[in-house]
């Protein structure tokens, strides 16, 4: 997870880094903490950059380099994440589908969730077991949104955009959303060939 974005600092998923370097590192594209602190840097990853560039001047070897900035990275986003997740206890909250499996899992012991289903297409796999729950539908999701306080939907980031799918982007209409509603995004590494923009501002990470 990252950090609110309120004022267009870094909102990238640095635990998202740790796949990437793992990968590396198995192809022998990286094989030294520089490498490591040079691709932390390409990257956008500030906490993970700070903790490489100490390691790299006390000439860490790599595997104990990259499992300390391991450690020390998913340590941070499990803090950030039980302090969001604490932030939405007992609150109205929308989870926009589609989203990985654990978002739901993390939200639905704190939260009063609703899911926002844009499309007609039946829940699968666990979310079956919440179809009482579940609203479907472009337009009946934004009038339910305007009962919530919190909308949870997924997100590819770049530079200072974030890119959802379309379906996503007509719930999330910044015309329609009702004042004070929190939005948080979880986002991917990747962007699908049907995102589009979506202009709005205040977003929290997980």
């Amino acid at each position: 997870m990252a950090d609110q974005d309120n004022t267009g600092g870094i909102a990238k998923s640095e635990t998202a880094l740790l796949d990437i370097l793992h990968l590396l590192m198995e192809t022998n594209k990286v094989r030294s903490t520089a490498d490591l602190l040079k691709y932390a840097k390409q990257y956008g990853a500030p906490e993970a950059e700070e903790r490489l560039a100490v390691m790299h001047a006390e000439e860490i070897p790599l595997d104990l380099a990259f499992d300390a900035v391991s450690v020390h990275l998913r340590l941070l986003a499990h803090k950030r994440n039980s302090s969001l997740l604490a932030s939405c206890r007992d609150k109205k909250t929308a989870l926009v589908l589609p989203l990985p499996p654990h978002l739901p899992e993390l939200f639905l012991p704190v939260a009063q969730v609703t899911f926002l289903q844009p499309s007609a297409d039946a829940l699968i796999g666990s979310l079956t077991l919440h179809s009482e729950q579940a609203v479907k539908g472009t337009r009946e999701c934004r009038a339910k949104l305007q009962e919530l306080e919190i909308a949870v939907f997924e997100a590819f980031r770049e530079n200072e955009t974030l890119f959802v799918s379309a379906t996503i982007a007509d719930v999330l209409e910044p015309k329609l959303l009702p004042a004070g509603l929190q939005l948080i995004a979880h986002l991917r590494p990747h962007r699908n060939p049907d995102d589009i923009a979506l202009a709005v501002t205040g977003v929290q990470f997980i």
